[in-house]
C-alpha cells in the first residue's frame, strides 16, 4: 500500500501491510468473538475488523503499540473506509520502519540538520558556541532531529522537534532587527536549547507518548537540567551568563499555569516566549486547516486547546503553507 493510499483506499482492494495497533477491543456478536482495531500509519489512521475463530486467544497477545503485519480487504462499514483481517502476526525488527508508521514533516532531515548546524556556527559568542556544541552532540543530533514536537498539537510528526526549533530561531534572528538592545547570541542560544528535555519527555514507539521523566518532570526542567550539566563542563562559563541561559528555557512558557517556573525577566526571554508560541499555536492551526478543509465545511470542529472553532473557508484545498 503506498504512502498516501490509506486516504484513496476502495472497497474491494486487497491489503498486505504494517499498522500500528491504536487500540485494539475485543467484542461479542451473537455469541461469536471478534476484534475490533484502530491501526495507524504514517498516513493515517483506520478501522480493521477480525473475524477469525482465534479472535479471543489473540486478544491475549496483543497490546496498543504493536506493530502487525496484516493481509486483508477493504469494506465499507457505515460510510467509513474499513479492513476486514484475514491474517495477522506480529511484526519483526527488521520489518519495523519507524518513518512508514508515524506521521513524517515536509522536509528531508538532512536538510534541517544542516539548517540547525549552520545556526549554531552564526553563535560568535565563545562561551555560548562551547555550550552548543557541547548539547549538540552528533549523536545527540541524530536524536533530536527525529523527535517530534509535541504528542498531539504542533509538531506531532517525525522531524517536528529540529522544525520547530528552526522557525523559533528564525522568529527570533528577524526580531533582533526590532529591538537593538537585544543580545542575538545569547537569544539564538535560547531558541535553540528552548525544547531540547523533548528528546527526554516524549518517548517514540508505534505511536507518541509521554516517557514516566516526561510525565513527572517535563521538557522544561528536564532541558534545564541537560544544559547546567553541560555548563559545568565548560571552563570559566560567566556565572550570570549561566543563569540568563537557564532562564530562557525555564521562562519559555511565559507563565507558571503553563509550566514556566517563573515569567520572561529579559528583552531576549520575552522574544523567545512569544517566538515559541507563535509557532506553536500557528502551527496547530495549520495542521487543523489542512487535516478538516477537505471535509468542505465553513468551520473546523471544536479545538479544546484554543476554546475556539477554526475558520476553514478561506483556504483553498491543497494549498500549501510557506515557513522557510
Amino acid at each position: 500500500m503506498s504512502d498516501d493510499h490509506i486516504k484513496n483506499i476502495r472497497p474491494g482492494e486487497r491489503i498486505e501491510d504494517l499498522f500500528v495497533i491504536r487500540r485494539i477491543e475485543m467484542r461479542d456478536y451473537e455469541g461469536r468473538k471478534y476484534l475490533v482495531f484502530l491501526l495507524g500509519c504514517s498516513r493515517g489512521k483506520i478501522r480493521g475488523v477480525y473475524w477469525g475463530e482465534d479472535a479471543e486467544d489473540l486478544s491475549h497477545q496483543f497490546a496498543e503499540n504493536d506493530v502487525i503485519k496484516l493481509c486483508g480487504v477493504a469494506t465499507d462499514y457505515r460510510g467509513e473506509r474499513n479492513i476486514k483481517i484475514e491474517t495477522f502476526r506480529r511484526a519483526t525488527d527488521d520489518e519495523i520502519d519507524i518513518t512508514k508508521l508515524l506521521p513524517a514533516g515536509r522536509y528531508p532531515r538532512e536538510k534541517l540538520v544542516e539548517s540547525l548546524y549552520r545556526r549554531i556556527d552564526s553563535v560568535e559568542d565563545e562561551y555560548l558556541k562551547a555550550l552548543l556544541e557541547a548539547v549538540f552532540t552528533d549523536d545527540f543530533v541524530e536524536k533530536f532531529s527525529i523527535y517530534p514536537a509535541a504528542k498531539l498539537w504542533h509538531g506531532a510528526y517525525l522531524t517536528g522537534l529540529v522544525e520547530h526549533t528552526l522557525r523559533v530561531a528564525k522568529i527570533c534572528d528577524i526580531a533582533c532587527d526590532f529591538y537593538p538592545d537585544c543580545r542575538k547570541d545569547l537569544l539564538m542560544t535560547g531558541a535553540l536549547l528552548h525544547d531540547i528535555g523533548k528528546v527526554e519527555e516524549i518517548k517514540i514507539g508505534g505511536f507518541f507518548d509521554y516517557s514516566v521523566a516526561g510525565r513527572l518532570v517535563g521538557h522544561i526542567v528536564l532541558g534545564a537540567i541537560r544544559v547546567a550539566r553541560a555548563i559545568e563542563e565548560i571552563p570559566d562559563f560567566p556565572q550570570n551568563l549561566a543563569a540568563e541561559v537557564l532562564h530562557l528555557i525555564v521562562s519559555h512558557h511565559g507563565r507558571q499555569e503553563f509550566g514556566s517556573p517563573v515569567e520572561p525577566k529579559t528583552i531576549e526571554a520575552m522574544i523567545l516566549h512569544h517566538a515559541d508560541m507563535l509557532d506553536g499555536q500557528t502551527e496547530g492551526v495549520q495542521h487543523i486547516v489542512q487535516r478538516e478543509l477537505p471535509a468542505g465545511r465553513e468551520f473546523s470542529d471544536f479545538v479544546k486547546i484554543l476554546g475556539r472553532y477554526i475558520y476553514l473557508d478561506g483556504y483553498r484545498s491543497g494549498e500549501d503553507f510557506v515557513d522557510e
